[in-house]
């Protein structure tokens, strides 16, 4: 074993020793999907208030490209996996309305979360499997999920006008103020978590007032 095979070693964490082969990574990818759009469009329904809100909030999408990348075997899959996974939610979480609330929409919800789901699923799919691969680097991409809970925070207990949205708001701030303090505690520089988690959550405000304005321009 070479020095650099040592190296990558030492710096990996303990993973799932998953079979590596494309059929088991993309069927991983389908149902992780598939599980994650009927899954939050059930729980919306069987959660009693707010936490019906958080079940379905754009937060647990992104945990899920997020977890899905820790587990995935490369970078490349991580990224393109989260993509396709998010996308693959987007479909199945409006099919899991028809048939179970017998709702039938356009595909124009489908396809906004879509566009949002490849642009998410590939940032936080990178940032699970680096969470995964560098343990220094782990308060940083976790500083990600922190900064997603605030943005999505603010943007539903400021910026909806529903007052029913508003519990699930305040529980993401105190889930990501919460977060952020674990992040800054366990970094060896503080700077960037604080950096990252500032960022996210400015770029999910702005990516809300997007996504409300396409809803409301289709």
């Amino acid at each position: 074993m070479t020095a650099t095979a040592v190296t990558r070693v030492r710096c990996s964490d303990a993973r799932p020793a998953w079979p590596a082969s494309w059929p088991f990574i993309a069927g991983l990818v389908v149902v992780t999907g598939a599980v994650l759009g009927i899954g939050t469009q059930v729980l919306q329904g069987a959660l009693p208030g707010g936490w019906g809100v958080l079940a379905n909030s754009g937060v647990m999408w992104a945990f899920g490209a997020f977890a899905l990348g820790h587990l995935l075997p490369t970078m490349r899959w991580a990224v393109v996996g989260g993509a396709i996974e998010l996308v693959i939610a987007s479909w199945t979480y409006y099919l899991a309305v028809e048939w179970f609330e017998g709702i039938r929409s356009g595909p124009q919800g489908a396809v906004i979360w879509s566009a949002a789901g490849i642009v998410a699923g590939s940032v936080f799919g990178y940032a699970g499997q680096l969470a995964g691969a560098r343990v220094h680097r782990r308060p940083i991409a976790w500083s990600l999920l922190a900064g997603t809970l605030a943005g999505e925070g603010v943007h539903l207990t400021w910026f909806v006008g529903n007052p029913a949205l508003r519990r699930g708001g305040v529980a993401e701030l105190i889930l990501a103020a919460a977060l952020s303090v674990w992040c800054l505690v366990t970094a060896s520089r503080r700077t960037w978590p604080g950096v990252v988690t500032v960022a996210a959550a400015l770029s999910v405000l702005a990516a809300g007032r997007v996504i409300d304005g396409a809803f409301a321009n289709w």
